[in-house]
């Protein structure tokens, strides 16, 4: 069965979505002119393993990653840098990280890089004011699979990633290899067997997760993260929480806003 291409393809639902992404542009020039940062940290030779860091004051602080979406082919960390200020402001350092894209890395090179950037973050964590033993990863749409992911593929990180926030994330990777989206993103059935979320012990997830979707998305993204819910709630520590009114572009704004259920989730768990 093909995915539909009016449940993936965004923009064409959404023909204001230049809106949303200058919203995005000039609140993350806002916020890069407002905090102190350090852009473009590498963690690699390559030109897209870099990280944009946001230090918070004082010592040992909690760490935020967030990992931005794209359907794993396209944008990058410098839209999002809004999502920084509520964090900074109340005692976290955050990370923003890029990874190469698809198709000059495959799924599973592009996931290394996701592990190459949180263990780079882990020793480079003091130099930023940032406790590398106390991270919670956040991504949306693709970047919600590869926070996930990062968890689940590599034991080694588990005991330093206190909690994750996966907004409208795609967790089955066979809806995007049997949509139009896999003309650029050639995922195989290999792919989608060892890198989908819903193929994964769950059971190793032992921090909380948040999983969000907007109630004005589309239904296949909406399913992909209830379905996850429902599917594991009982075995993993998953909550649910469906945004009313909101579209795929717009629930991620809602991470730089303090007093959004999202943001209060991360800061609550911070300071566990």
């Amino acid at each position: 069965m093909t995915a539909p291409e009016n449940q993936l393809n965004l923009r064409a639902r959404h023909p204001d979505f230049q809106t949303f992404l200058d919203f995005n542009e000039s609140e993350s020039s806002r916020v890069e002119k407002a905090y102190p940062c350090h852009l473009d940290e590498k963690y690699g030779t390559e030109t897209l393993q870099s990280i944009d860091v946001f230090p918070a004051a004082g010592e040992n602080c909690p760490i935020l990653v967030f990992i931005h979406g794209g359907y794993w082919k396209a944008l990058d960390k410098k839209s999002y840098r809004f999502v920084a200020a509520p964090y900074v402001a109340q005692g976290m350092t955050v990370f923003l990280l890029n990874y190469r894209l698809i198709p000059a890395v495959n799924m599973e090179m592009l996931l290394e890089d996701i592990r190459d950037g949180i263990d780079w973050i882990r020793s480079n964590a003091e130099r930023f004011n940032a406790n590398p033993d106390s991270i919670v990863l956040a991504g949306h749409s693709a970047g919600g699979h590869l926070a996930l992911m990062a968890y689940l593929m590599n034991e080694h990180l588990r005991s330093s990633i206190q909690a994750i926030c996966s907004l409208s994330g795609i967790f089955d990777l066979q809806v995007i290899q049997r949509s139009y989206l896999n003309t650029d993103l050639q995922l195989t059935e290999g792919d989608v067997e060892s890198f989908s979320v819903s193929n994964k012990d769950l059971t190793l997830l032992q921090c909380p997760t948040l999983l969000s979707v907007g109630l004005d998305e589309t239904d296949l993204f909406i399913e992909q993260s209830s379905a996850l819910y429902r599917q594991n709630q009982s075995v993993a520590p998953l909550s649910y929480y469906e945004y009313p009114s909101l579209n795929h572009y717009q629930i991620v704004h809602t991470l730089g806003q303090e007093d959004s259920p999202l943001a209060q989730f991360i800061l609550q768990q911070s300071i566990r």
